[in-house]
């Protein structure tokens, strides 16, 4: 006989409570930086197509390789996230362990609305202003078309859920919505691989700046070394006397830069480079760049001469006495 003091397992698979608000949270943010990349992604497009911005009061090139690889890898982790969730979320909904009327349901699925009022309120007036202090028609056009359309997909999706349980249920709207969306984003991130850098080549350009920061460095150390003992130094290890913390290596093949003594006040260093940095490629735009260590391909030498301090009394400028506050 059995014990009647036992009572008998229930399994409850019913979504509610924790493990709700854990979804929708969920849900929330992965569609939040899935939005936003997506959106990021066709900004980066129109700047590349239009690639003169207006900033701050000068024109300046607005692609960005950095910005657009940051919204393919935010897309690539967060999208699958996000529609796991939809399915896992729907396919409870119709089976009836997660109710409708779900309280958690209802204020994120608010809160969502909110937020995509506002980012589109917000997105519109950036780029209103920027309009307005002279940044060009077709790219604030097209822009604000990018946000409408990502702002107005959005919205009437979670409304529809919202207004109607049907919709919500067994309407094939939201599928339909959901699977556009996921074209449109797998259409987006194919179309960025045109444009952006290959890892190997990212990898080039950072050698390449890092010894341009090593010679700037090294530069700097001669100026110094100079005006401290009124010579250049005869080497790198008379220069590490004084001046320890410079890198005198090549960070890649870890031979080390070559210097040599030209005169009394100037010097000269040679490092090899990957690439060139005379221009700079953006997807289809190049432009000049501006940097003290301009160089080709291969082993570039720079003859530099020491940069002194301003001599007030040769100059006949008339140095600025601070006046101090009564």
């Amino acid at each position: 006989m059995a014990d009647k003091n036992i009572l008998p397992q229930e399994h409850d698979p019913a979504v509610k409570g924790p493990k709700a608000l854990f979804w929708y949270l969920t849900l929330f943010f992965t569609l939040g930086i899935t939005a936003f990349s997506t959106g990021g992604l066709w900004f980066q497009f129109i700047n590349n197509w239009f690639s003169k911005e207006v900033l701050y009061g000068q024109v300046i090139q607005s692609f960005s390789q950095s910005v657009l690889k940051g919204q393919i890898a935010a897309l690539i982790v967060a999208t699958p996230i996000f529609f796991v969730l939809i399915m896992l979320i729907r396919r409870a909904l119709q089976k009836k362990t997660l109710a409708a009327d779900n309280k958690v349901r209802l204020w994120i699925t608010y809160i969502i609305l909110f937020v995509v009022v506002a980012v589109a309120v917000g997105d519109l007036i950036s780029a209103l202003f920027s309009l307005l202090n002279g940044d060009f028609t077709i790219r604030f056009l097209l822009k604000s078309l990018v946000i409408l359309i990502i702002v107005s997909w959005i919205f009437v999706y979670y409304w529809l859920e919202i207004r109607s349980l049907r919709t919500l249920l067994n309407s094939k709207i939201p599928k339909i919505m959901g699977i556009a969306s996921l074209v449109v984003i797998i259409g987006s991130l194919v179309g960025s691989f045109f444009v952006i850098e290959s890892p190997m080549q990212a990898r080039k350009n950072a050698y390449d700046q890092t010894r341009i920061n090593n010679l700037q460095e090294i530069k700097y150390a001669v100026d110094n070394y100079y005006q401290e003992f009124k010579k250049v130094p005869a080497s790198f290890e008379e220069l590490k006397t004084v001046q320890g913390y410079i890198t005198t290596i090549d960070p890649k093949t870890g031979n080390s830069y070559e210097y040599r003594v030209v005169s009394s006040d100037s010097f000269e260093l040679c490092a090899e480079f990957d690439n060139s940095n005379k221009v700079k490629q953006d997807g289809n735009n190049t432009y000049p760049v501006y940097n003290d260590f301009l160089h080709d391909a291969g082993r570039q030498c720079f003859t530099r001469k020491v940069n002194l301090p301003l001599d007030v009394s040769k100059t006949g400028a008339i140095p600025v006495v601070p006046v101090p506050v009564q």
